[in-house]
């Protein structure tokens, strides 16, 4: 399983695995605000409850995935070096629907750094998959 590349890296290194262009991305932490700081430590604990601490992931899940019909659309960012398009292949195929669509020049967050290509891949999706409403 995934090991969460975060617990380890400082903030210019967590920016080199999740963006496609951390230059642009990167934040310096001591340049962000007292509460836009806080804010930004208290979505991660509340990641971590979700998601599992301290890898955020559900070692569960993967086998889990097989029970679920509809179809899935998983997006990953090409760059993304946190969480690998490789593992994201993994667990699109655990689906019993599933469908990785990775998107070029992003990292671990395609829907900032890509926001038109990404939304055009969910678009696509529902077109492809949504059932047309009986008359």
């Amino acid at each position: 399983m995934v090991q969460s590349a975060s617990s380890s890296l400082d903030a210019r290194g967590l920016a080199e695995h999740s963006w496609h262009d951390p230059d642009l991305h990167h934040v310096d932490p001591a340049d962000v605000p007292a509460g836009q700081l806080a804010l930004r430590q208290a979505n991660m604990a509340t990641m971590r409850t979700l998601a599992g601490d301290p890898y955020l992931h559900d070692p569960k899940l993967l086998r889990r995935l097989g029970r679920v019909h509809p179809p899935a659309l998983l997006l990953w960012g090409e760059s993304d070096r946190i969480v690998t398009p490789a593992y994201g292949a993994e667990y699109a195929a655990a689906f019993a629907d599933g469908r990785l669509e990775v998107v070029p020049k992003a990292g671990h967050l395609p829907q900032i750094e890509q926001p038109d290509a990404t939304f055009a891949l969910v678009d696509a999706h529902l077109r492809r998959t949504s059932t047309p409403s009986p008359r």
